[in-house]
């Protein structure tokens, strides 16, 4: 059986603005993303056979069927390609799901990968892009080497990018916020439309933003305490990431991120992660 260990990384949203919205009803973002050490495991496999696509989500009260991005993936990769494989994924999670991280969509990135190198890449970059897409709007970020981009239009159109090294504290709260829901409480509001990327404003924590905390905020208060206990351990920003629900907080030392996880696991009971940029 030809098969590959994967581990599809969680990112986060350095910044976050809505610059419109499409005719399609899309919102038109401008974001980075960074990728941080933070991973789902994936055990790949693909055999000549029968077309189908088994998926096990071990631990985890995923769906195993066509709802799950990384079995639509497969399944996007062998009606692009014709082939007739027997895909085995077991996919073991660690990212937390809803959480503004990107699980799913890395996930589909990387089977998506993971197959090509298994077929011995019958599909070429530009194609990948498209069913990437195809999958969800962060799901290409996830097909690059590069570990940070610059993300235009819906987040499809990328540009690489470099960022400062920095340690960051995860706080999930242990809900899900439905990214869907997020977009729609938004009201868009004048704003420049100007999407040029300065490299200051990725070292500048204060230029950091995201439109779409104030929309989750109201309804969910606790990201926004969340927020205010990071600043108050010596952050030098946090922000929600993507449409939330996790919070991250930045650092330049391991040692003060590590203090800061520390508080908030011993007083908040809060799901925390302590993460590298990549």
């Amino acid at each position: 059986m030809n098969s590959l260990s994967l581990l599809a990384p969680a990112k986060i949203n350095l910044f976050l603005l809505i610059q419109g919205r499409r005719p399609d009803g899309y919102h038109i973002i401008f974001t980075l993303f960074q990728k941080v050490s933070l991973w789902d495991e994936i055990v790949l496999a693909a055999d000549p056979g029968k077309r189908e696509v088994h998926l096990e989500c071990p631990g985890s009260n995923l769906t195993s069927g066509p709802e799950n991005l990384a079995y639509r993936a497969s399944l996007l990769f062998l009606e692009e390609t014709g082939l007739d494989l027997k895909v085995k994924i077991v996919l073991k999670k660690a990212i937390p799901t809803g959480g503004g991280l990107g699980g799913g969509s890395s996930d589909a990135a990387f089977v998506l990968r993971g197959l090509n190198e298994l077929a011995d890449f019958p599909l070429d970059q530009p194609v990948l892009h498209s069913l990437a897409s195809s999958l969800g709007a962060d799901v290409p970020f996830f097909l690059l080497e590069a570990p940070a981009a610059i993300g235009r239009d819906i987040g499809t159109e990328l540009e690489v990018t470099s960022t400062p090294h920095r340690w960051y504290v995860l706080v999930y709260p242990g809900f899900s916020i439905s990214t869907r829901w997020a977009y729609r409480q938004y009201v868009l509001t004048s704003r420049d439309g100007d999407t040029t990327f300065d490299a200051d404003r990725a070292i500048d924590t204060t230029m950091w933003q995201n439109d779409l905390e104030k929309v989750v905020i109201a309804k969910n208060p606790e990201i926004g305490q969340i927020k205010a206990e990071l600043m108050s351990l010596g952050a030098e920003a946090a922000l929600m990431s993507g449409s939330g629900s996790t919070v991250f907080g930045a650092f330049l030392s391991k040692d003060d991120a590590l203090r800061a996880l520390s508080s908030l696991e011993s007083n908040k009971g809060f799901s925390t992660f302590l993460v590298e940029a990549l």
